[in-house]
């Protein structure tokens, strides 16, 4: 670092918690973080389902075109009777 750079304060960057709704039933939906979280990084985003380090990929139908799509989970609905994983 130079010696006119400045260390960027962390408390200027504060993360939302960011939802959406679930596209099956309406409910609250949290974000998946895969790997290995210490618990200062897990009490920032409180709103995130941590599933570790191993990424299963999934297949699920795509609704609006109908064609059958792979790849790894980024959402998942908080309704337990619904638990809907999306991309």
């Amino acid at each position: 670092m130079t010696p006119d750079a400045t260390t960027p304060d962390p408390s200027a960057r504060k993360k939302r918690a960011v939802t959406r709704r679930c596209p099956m039933c309406g409910n609250e939906a949290w974000r998946i973080a895969y790997g290995m979280m210490p618990p200062s990084a897990r009490e920032r985003v409180p709103k995130t389902v941590f599933e570790g380090c191993m990424i299963l990929m999934e297949s699920r139908e795509n609704p609006a075109s109908g064609k059958t799509e792979t790849g790894a989970p980024k959402w998942v609905c908080q309704n337990p009777d619904c638990r809907h994983r999306w991309w």
